[in-house]
Parts: C-alpha cells; structure tokens; sequence
C-alpha cells in the first residue's frame, strides 16, 4: 500500500465531508429528534394529567351518584312514613266521623220511635175509647 497524494486527498475529503455532513444533515437531523422526543415526553405527561383529572372526575361523579341514591332513598322513606301516618290519621277520622254518624242516626232513630210510640199510644187510647164508647153505647 503506498501512500501518495491521492490518499491524503481523499482522507481530507472523507473528513472535509464528514463535518459537511454533520452540519447538514446530522445536526438538523439530531434537532428533530430531540424535538420529537421533547414533544412526545410532553404529550404523554399531558395525557397521564389528563387521565389523572379524568378518573377524580369519574370519582366525583360516583359519590355524587351515591349521594343522590341515598337522598332518594331517605325521600322516599320519609314520604312514606308520611303518607302511613296520613293513612291512619284518615282512617281514625272516617271512624270517628263514621262513629258520630251512627250516634246521630241511633239518637233520631230513638226520637222517632218514641215519638211513633207516642201517637201509637194515643191511637190506641182513642181506638180503646171508641170501642169502649160503641159498646157501651
């Protein structure tokens, strides 16, 4: 092998052409590369806040579901205890209103027994004094 001129200038050449090379396309290349890299660590840390948010979101929402069940539950057992509560206080009412009606039918009932006792006593005197009064004469 034998060195001469045409192997220096080669060599300067290989060099000459490896920092052209470098400056040209390595470097701008290497830059995209880091951006990339820059914007996917970016992305990702972006998506695990996001992520993070979302699942206190749904959390929160569970609770308040939960919460609205409870209240609607606790509604729902009051409203019923009320309506049982009107329900007997209605029922003892009609009893009580039905209880006076009868009182009052059995109280004019007795009135008007007595009072057709009454002219059936009196019928029955004038009747006795006409039979009396037609057989004696």
């Amino acid at each position: 092998m034998e060195f001469n001129a045409t192997f220096l200038v080669s060599a300067v050449s290989f060099i000459l052409f490896c920092f052209v090379m470098n400056a040209i396309f390595y470097k701008p290349l290497q830059k995209v590369v880091l951006e990339r890299e820059k914007f996917i660590d970016e992305t990702n840390k972006e998506a695990d806040e996001n992520y993070e948010k979302s699942e206190a979101l749904i959390k929160d929402k569970n609770d308040k579901i939960e919460a609205a069940k409870l209240d609607s539950k606790k509604v729902i057992l009051d409203k019923t205890e009320e309506m049982k509560s009107k329900k007997a206080q209605m029922t003892e009412d009609a009893r009580t209103n039905a209880t006076s009606m009868i009182d009052t039918a059995k109280t004019n009932m007795n009135r008007e027994k007595e009072s057709s006792q009454a002219v059936l006593d009196e019928e029955s005197k004038k009747l006795a004094d006409e039979i009396v009064s037609k057989i004696l004469g």
